[in-house]
């Protein structure tokens, strides 16, 4: 907390926060009742926050909260003297009634924890601006910053099944009334959209693969397939520059040879078919940002605007070990992956849309005899898999055995993982010249 917040008025109600704790230790079910609604974080004092984490943590054990158990569990880890002492806690009943009800004690600990959070951020967000740090990276902290503030004040949780249905019904009729195979942002590629249904809202697929394998190639394939079916698509390309990016997918589309068209080498049928396959882009709703070193809250902040704006159906970031992470004293570079992973899937959440988030792999699959990547293979941290919905796969066995022509063109796509669906190996071929990966053959089904 900042000095200046400390000498002011800091948002606060001791009352209330005493008054919840004091109504648990004369009625222990009131914990559950405030835990549907507040955390310890949400209480101002760090006494206050320890006592009611230690009362969760007796409960969960099945034992009794009341003086005594209370007591014995603080003198045993050594925090008497930081929760006031014996005398303080014996203090928190004085005055309550044995009957009464906290609603009105919890929603006031919880609005005065929301204004609190809010002053903080506030606070931190202006002494950045008063050092003339970067604007677009403060506004791009402030707006998640504040997102994640408004998504505290979010009291739905449990709810009924019908009254889930009833509110969600028009969306499940257009389902069933549809006659489309799939109900997700298709990918381009059928086979692959037959076992996944597609990409599907609030889901994060990892999409990983060995440096020049082809994951950026085949990651703008299906965003232009998005684009082709009339969604609207980010692409955040933080290492490779938007004009590649750009030559790659008009020479995808056209069928043209990428290093004829950079050398300058093109026939005029080849030219022309790029000019249409230029003008056909320029006409579509695909957003690139080639800004290197990005965070994941500047790219969610990025993605929120344009949602709110003129709406937004996909985001695709190439690639995870290249988006910026603050790193604490304390943290790894595996635990900022892990922040950053994690940070990926709450942004398909919050947005209510599908991220595609490629992944470089370790380099120990090249010490087995079968190449084909495996969930372990992900680069420097677990949790990576942990948090993806969807894990997918590119491997082409050529990059390993150049001399074998049978394997000249041929990729396979490995669904590694996946919450809501099979797990399998979708056939590609894959043209180096156009970089343009296709299904090996139509998939009938």
């Amino acid at each position: 907390m900042s000095a200046s917040l400390a000498a002011g008025a800091v948002p606060a109600s001791l009352a209330a926060e005493t008054a919840v704790l004091g109504a648990i230790l004369l009625d222990n079910r009131h914990y559950a009742q405030a835990a549907g609604c507040i955390e310890a974080a949400d209480f101002s004092l760090d006494a206050h926050r320890r006592i009611f984490r230690r009362m969760g943590e007796l409960l969960a054990q099945g034992a009794a909260v009341d003086m005594v158990t209370l007591s014995e569990e603080f003198e045993r880890r050594g925090e008497v003297g930081a929760v006031g002492g014996l005398a303080y806690l014996a203090s928190l009943t004085e005055g309550l009634p044995r009957r009464l009800s906290i609603d009105d004690y919890v929603r006031i600990v919880k609005d005065k924890s929301l204004l609190r959070l809010t002053a903080i951020e506030s606070e931190r967000l202006r002494d950045r601006a008063c050092r003339e740090e970067s604007p677009a990276e403060i506004l791009a902290e402030a707006g998640a910053a504040f997102r994640r503030i408004s998504e505290r004040n979010d009291d739905s949780g449990l709810e009924l099944i019908g009254e889930y249905v009833r509110r969600s019904y028009p969306r499940i009729d257009a389902v069933l009334e549809s006659n489309a195979r799939l109900n997700g942002i298709a990918s381009g590629f059928d086979r692959l959209d037959r076992l996944t249904a597609g990409f599907q809202p609030q889901e994060l697929t990892i999409l990983g693969a060995r440096p020049s394998i082809g994951k950026t190639a085949i990651a703008a394939n299906m965003a232009a397939a998005a684009v082709a079916a009339g969604k609207r698509v980010a692409f955040f390309s933080l290492e490779m520059p938007r004009e590649a990016l750009l030559d790659r997918l008009c020479c995808a589309r056209a069928g043209i040879d990428l290093q004829q068209r950079r050398h300058g080498r093109l026939g005029e049928a080849q030219k022309r078919r790029f000019l249409e396959a230029l003008g056909e882009l320029m006409q579509a709703p695909l957003l690139i940002d080639d800004r290197p070193g990005q965070s994941a809250m500047a790219m969610e902040a990025k993605a929120a605007r344009e949602k709110s704006r003129r709406g937004l159906d996909l985001v695709v970031i190439d690639y995870l070990q290249l988006v910026g992470g603050e790193r604490r004293g304390y943290e790894n570079r595996e635990q900022v992956v892990s922040g950053i992973s994690r940070a990926a899937k709450a942004m398909a959440k919050r947005l209510d849309l599908p991220v595609i988030l490629l992944s470089q792999l370790n380099r120990e699959l090249h010490k087995r005899p079968d190449k084909r990547p495996i969930l372990s293979d992900l680069r420097e941290s677990g949790s990576i898999e942990q948090d993806a919905d969807l894990v997918l796969f590119l491997h082409r066995e050529e990059y390993y055995n150049r001399e074998d022509p049978a394997l000249a063109g041929r990729a396979e796509l490995l669904i590694a993982k996946s919450r809501n669906g099979p797990l399998g190996v979708v056939e590609l071929t894959f043209d180096a010249a156009t970089c343009r990966f296709e299904c090996a053959a139509p998939w009938a089904g």
